[in-house]
């Protein structure tokens, strides 16, 4: 391992000093025109830094910038940094008088104004343009000037080969942690001290930048506290070519409360504030290529749905949980939800087809090829998000989610199978366990469940009954048994019959008058017209089913809620995983019908029948024929029967402690 190390540190000193004598050899220009065309080489070749520098400038820009414009501006910090390698390597060539030639050094005189104070000054800079060429700066005019650099303990002789560089013309290297104590001595003598203050790394301070905390170095402030010297804010901007800018600022003015800590946080923010500001004027010369926000207290979660009321649910429960895993590590989140929209069910599947196919040249800046098939005002959501999280249920959204995760880094998490993607594309899949096909093709990131996640807590339950009650007054009779049934509508390979419900309501009649019991219905916004007419003519009037809701005819947030804390007894049709799955975990008694199927020879084999028949031996629900209903309900009534509630939280949430 030592030999391999020790052959990598020789190719890349003898590299290094071989590009460096070529860059020195080459006019000026013609030096910076290959660094360029170097940028745009390491541009396409080095994906990990590509994708983490268009990840950070969507953070920073995404909703202010266009996907292209983001895409060019990341194209132009490769080409920065080649041209700033080609300066680094030219430093020894640079004398007064061509450092006059190619820099303005603006601010001359706030250094002097901080030197009088004979405290030293602290030169505070960023990651920025050619921060080595304004390294120079001091030297240049005859200031004391040391510079406090990290050290590369892989690459010594690279390390060295670097300082050779930066000293070249009278500055002086110190060594970050080991050099302290000669930094405070340099000041103590009234010299110019060069330090950075973003890349604070673990140890930092988290203060705003580009509306989110990130963390950001201290120790100047600190120093700057202790010691009372003087900070100039200073940039170097590249103008054209081989000319830059330099700007120093006037001597900041330290904020002093008495609270130390609170000090450092105020003064720090103000300092990054204009640091953001040039950053946002100039963002190709910033250093995007690390993780600005990798120590953030701030995470930002997107639901991306489809449409679903059902899908929808359990996106929302699964955010709440990464809400929960998140919070246990002190991290404060944002949800938001986007409903994606194509223009067409035809642009629907084609997306998700020409994402199987080319899905792999989208990411890093080709989100604007996803244009066409959506809706303007979803294309306009989705290029203005900056999540860290992304959950998706059901395979339509699937791509998106898939894609929208590689330009941002995000976590992504998906609900149910992704369609035409592999499941490896996914950081997380909560996988139905009816959806397995065999427990040894089951990567890390799946986590089987046995249900779909949902919403129902004893909380969300309250909540929603007392929503219900406040609608519908009359049903606050707290005495007599309650039956809930819950009727969705037809599926792929499954249909509701009015037959099997003109069934279902007279056996349901039958046993709540046997039992004195009311009955409360309510139907989806799939249920097919003939059924929402049957149920109008047959029970709105009956007083024994005093609540009938037909989402089709009137909007009724809390329908499913209300009626599953309000009742005792649960009916649901099996067409509906979401909705089965609210009712075993309601902790109602619940018993589960499956609808006919279109292909009678496929009913073992669908998923439909699969999980039912999986929650029925597992004990949380009851599944039973429509003629059967009846003497269900009776056995449930009596005690013979008992099903337990079904919580899906604990392996779904340990899934999220484990993916943050």
């Amino acid at each position: 391992m030592a030999k391999k190390s020790s052959l990598l540190e020789s190719i890349i000193y003898y590299g290094v000093k071989v590009s460096g004598a070529v860059a020195r050899a080459l006019p000026v220009e013609f030096a910076l025109w290959c660094g360029r065309r170097v940028g745009d080489f390491v541009y396409m070749i080095d994906i990990k830094h590509k994708a983490m520098t268009y990840a950070n400038l969507n953070k920073a820009f995404a909703g202010e910038k266009s996907p292209g414009e983001i895409r060019q501006i990341a194209k132009d910090v490769f080409r920065n940094i080649g041209q700033n390698i080609v300066e680094l390597y030219r430093l020894p060539l640079i004398d007064r008088k061509l450092y006059d030639t190619y820099i303005d050094f603006q601010g001359r005189d706030n250094i002097d104004a901080a030197l009088e104070k004979g405290n030293g000054c602290i030169l505070l800079a960023m990651h920025f343009g050619s921060w080595e060429m304004a390294n120079l700066s001091c030297a240049m005019y005859g200031y004391p000037y040391k510079v406090l650099v990290r050290k590369q303990p892989k690459f010594s002789r690279l390390d060295d080969l670097l300082n050779q560089y930066r000293t070249c013309n009278g500055s002086i290297v110190i060594a970050r942690g080991a050099g302290t104590r000669d930094l405070v001595k340099s000041l103590k003598n009234n010299e110019v001290v060069g330090m950075v203050v973003d890349q604070g790394g673990r140890g930092g301070e988290l203060v705003p930048f580009f509306g989110r905390n990130a963390s950001m170095s201290v120790g100047a402030i600190r120093m700057a506290l202790k010691f009372d010297v003087p900070i100039c804010f200073s940039v170097i901007v590249r103008q054209k070519g081989p000319y830059h800018k330099i700007v120093v600022h006037k001597p900041f003015e330290l904020k002093r409360t008495g609270d130390p800590e609170r000090d450092v946080s105020e003064n720090l923010s103000q300092l990054i504030a204009t640091m953001e500001q040039y950053t946002r004027n100039h963002p190709t010369e910033y250093v995007w290529m690390y993780k600005v926000w990798k120590y953030s207290d701030q995470a930002n979660i997107l639901i991306l749905s489809d449409g679903k009321t059902g899908h929808l649910r359990q996106s929302e429960k699964t955010a709440q949980l990464l809400e929960q895993a998140l919070a246990e590590r002190d991290i404060k989140c944002r949800t938001e939800t986007v409903n994606i929209k194509y223009r067409n069910d035809s642009k629907k599947r084609a997306f998700g087809v020409f994402y199987k196919l080319m899905g792999w040249s989208l990411a890093y800046g080709g989100v604007h090829r996803v244009q066409p098939y959506l809706t303007d005002e979803c294309y306009r959501q989705i290029t203005s998000i900056r999540p860290d999280y992304i959950i998706s249920t059901g395979s339509s959204v699937a791509s998106l989610n898939h894609l929208l995760s590689k330009d941002h880094q995000a976590k992504s998490i998906c609900i149910l199978k992704p369609g035409l993607l592999s499941t490896r594309l996914f950081n997380l899949v909560l996988m139905p366990k009816h959806d397995v096909v065999s427990e040894d093709t089951l990567s890390k990131n799946i986590t089987v469940i046995r249900g779909a996640p949902n919403l129902i807590t004893k909380e969300y339950l309250k909540t929603q009954t007392d929503l219900l009650l406040k609608r519908y007054s009359h049903l606050k009779d707290k005495f007599r048994t309650k039956i809930g049934i819950l009727i969705g509508g037809d599926a792929r390979n499954l249909y509701i019959s009015e037959e099997q419900i003109k069934m279902l309501i007279r056996q349901v009649s039958e046993a709540a008058q046997g039992l004195n019991a009311e009955v409360f219905v309510t139907t989806s916004r799939r249920t097919p017209p003939a059924i929402d007419q049957y149920l109008f003519r047959k029970v709105k009037k009956d007083p024994r089913f005093p609540l009938l809701i037909l989402p089709n005819r009137e909007d009724v947030p809390e329908a499913v809620g209300g009626i599953l804390g309000l009742c005792d007894i649960l009916i649901v049709s099996g067409d509906s995983i979401s909705m089965v799955s609210e009712a075993a975990s309601s902790g109602k008694k619940t018993i589960v019908f499956l609808p006919k199927f279109r292909d009678p020879s496929s009913r073992k084999s669908s998923k439909h029948f699969k999980f039912v028949e999986g929650l029925n031996k597992q004990g949380f629900i009851l599944s039973s024929r429509t003629k059967d209903i009846g003497q269900a309900i009776f056995d449930i009534a009596k005690q013979k029967i008992h099903t337990r509630p079904l919580d899906e939280s604990p392996p779904i949430l340990e899934s999220l402690r484990k993916l943050i």
